[in-house]
């Protein structure tokens, strides 16, 4: 699993690459850990859009961050995710409280003129 983070238009854009299951959760969740650490109170973009495959723990470990970022006065907004990823986020309904984009510059769009 790859974690990057950059600067774009006064947003931090962080970008995940690979799969999200057993073998890779915790690593996962140390990488999310460290988004809120060092930018929990901004307004962040998850780039999901290399990341081909997500378990529930994945599922659960953005809403725990997704929280976090509520509660600290930030925001945690998904970006690019694959079908399959989309789908389970309307499934769940999650999609009605976490602002999902279909790609990083839709979301830059949408927040700059917010």
């Amino acid at each position: 699993m790859e974690f990057r983070m950059a600067e774009r238009d006064g947003f931090t854009i962080a970008s995940i690459e690979g799969q999200v299951r057993i073998s890779t959760q915790n690593e996962f969740m140390e990488h999310m850990d460290t988004l809120f650490q060092t930018r929990g109170s901004q307004t962040v973009l998850l780039d999901m859009e290399k990341v081909s495959y997500m378990n529930s723990a994945g599922i659960g470990i953005i809403v725990d961050t997704f929280k976090k970022f509520r509660d600290n006065g930030g925001r945690l907004v998904l970006c690019g995710l694959i079908p399959n990823i989309n789908r389970l986020f309307e499934v769940t309904r999650l999609n009605r409280f976490i602002q999902i984009y279909p790609s990083v510059e839709e979301a830059l769009h949408t927040l700059k003129n917010s």
